[in-house]
């Protein structure tokens, strides 16, 4: 049974990281900042229910005032993250790449200094 759930959460990061590329990539990384902030850790910032609504409809989570995203908001110079038409599954297997892809920079320029010397 183990083999079948690794096995599906292998296949939802697999889609998560189509899903990253093709929708977020231009804007987003996920351990360094570029347009928009880096997105590791992100489930830990926010819960998946207010990800969810912001990553549909950024503008109507700013416009209701909710304090996290009118910072967000501020905090990027009041540029706008466009909506995206993603289902709550397509969106939640974006956060499962994210989630697995934390800290692999940071890693990998360890093993590039480490190697260097």
């Amino acid at each position: 049974m183990q083999s079948v759930t690794a096995s599906a959460q292998t296949d939802e990061v697999a889609a998560g990281d189509a899903l990253f590329k093709g929708n977020c990539a231009q804007c987003h990384a996920v351990n360094e900042q570029v347009v928009g902030p880096a997105l590791a850790g992100i489930s830990k910032r926010r819960p998946v229910a207010w990800i969810l609504p912001w990553v549909k409809n950024s503008s109507k989570v700013v416009a209701s005032g909710d304090e996290y995203g009118v910072a967000l908001f501020n905090k990027f110079n009041k540029q706008q993250m466009p909506s995206f038409a993603l289902s709550d599954k397509e969106i939640t297997s974006i956060i499962a790449y994210i989630n697995s892809q934390e800290g692999n920079v940071a890693a990998r320029e360890v093993a590039v200094v480490v190697g260097c010397q």
